[in-house]
């Protein structure tokens, strides 16, 4: 099947050996000293954690070309599960706070995503996805350099973080900013806050889509106003499981929305973190819950209409899918 995937870390992707080969290279103490070491550090108990082991992770990256190889090979490995367009996230403030100079960062991964291109023919675009425990303060700086790197292939702002003590409300203006700049929107929420998360980031925030959102099935009124809006949900089960957002994966409720009318669409956010890929994600879609032929190609074409891209791209790729998905 054509894919495409809206909810991926950049960071969530790296391989361990090429995590090792550039904290290496940069002279960046891990809690590793060889693949099978990095490999471990993947292994965690809860969310917390794993937002820890990210940071570390963002830590090794300190150069243009650091995140270029990032880019490089995700765009390969997007390119082997037949993704035909991704939009990839940098957790932005990781490098803003350590002095990094984020045009280098974004340069750096474009330049690695369209060598990709050139070779495999996947487009990727990006989004900067500010942690919102940083406050609304920072997030201004950040997004300043967000509008400067439109023209590199930026196309979104997102927060992520801390959901249960940083609600969308505190950066309402912000978002309002970004808005007007023309950058796409979209935030974490309802992953490990209930519904109350979703209704100010659409209320609010007026987000485009909603990373994760899973507890909006916990309310009614807000699955019809996520009807009502058109707003998309970027789900990502593995994610949901391993982070203890979902007990197990039979409590998950990708059926139940999917079947409620919601949007939704497919994706792994990070995939190294939670051992999947896009492919294991459909294949999950239709072991576990029950999704037949028609539906995964509902799911892929809810990625197309869904993504980034200016109308007449967006539409061009609308029927290529089509044709694609009728044939098989």
């Amino acid at each position: 099947m054509p894919k495409v995937e809206l909810h991926l870390h950049l960071e969530g992707a790296v391989q361990p050996a090429t995590l090792l080969r550039i904290a290496e290279r940069n002279r960046v103490e891990l809690p590793a000293r060889d693949v099978a070491g990095v490999a471990q550090l993947f292994n965690y108990r809860h969310f917390h954690e794993f937002l820890t082991v990210f940071m570390v992770l963002a830590r090794s990256l300190m150069r243009g070309e650091d995140f270029e190889l990032l880019a490089y090979e995700l765009g390969h490995q997007l390119a082997d599960q037949n993704v035909r367009y991704a939009e990839v996230m940098v957790s932005a403030f990781q490098y803003f706070n350590r002095g990094i100079d984020l045009g280098e960062v974004v340069q750096g991964a474009m330049a690695g995503f369209a060598r990709a291109e050139r070779e495999r023919g996947t487009r990727v675009r990006l989004a900067f996805d500010y942690g919102r425990q940083f406050g609304a303060e920072t997030a201004w700086k950040v997004l300043e350099l967000a509008i400067q790197n439109m023209r590199y292939g930026l196309v979104a702002w997102s927060i992520g973080g801390d959901e249960l003590n940083y609600p969308p409300e505190l950066f309402a203006e912000v978002f309002a900013a970004a808005r007007r700049a023309g950058l796409h929107l979209m935030a974490h929420a309802g992953e490990v806050v209930g519904p109350a998360s979703v209704w100010g980031a659409v209320d609010v925030l007026r987000c485009e889509r909603i990373g994760h959102g899973i507890r909006s099935i916990d309310d009614p009124a807000l699955l019809a106003h996520l009807r009502a809006l058109g707003v998309v949900l970027d789900v990502s089960p593995s994610s949901n499981l391993y982070t203890g957002a979902v007990p197990d994966m039979a409590s998950h409720p990708l059926r139940r929305l999917f079947d409620a009318g919601v949007t939704i669409t497919l994706n792994t956010d990070d995939p190294t973190f939670f051992k999947t890929t896009l492919n294991d994600e459909y294949r999950l879609a239709a072991r576990v819950f029950g999704f037949g032929a028609d539906d995964l190609a509902q799911l892929a074409l809810n990625g197309v209409r869904a993504a980034f891209l200016p109308a007449d791209e967006r539409a061009a790729l609308e029927r290529q899918f089509a044709d694609e998905l009728a044939r098989l």
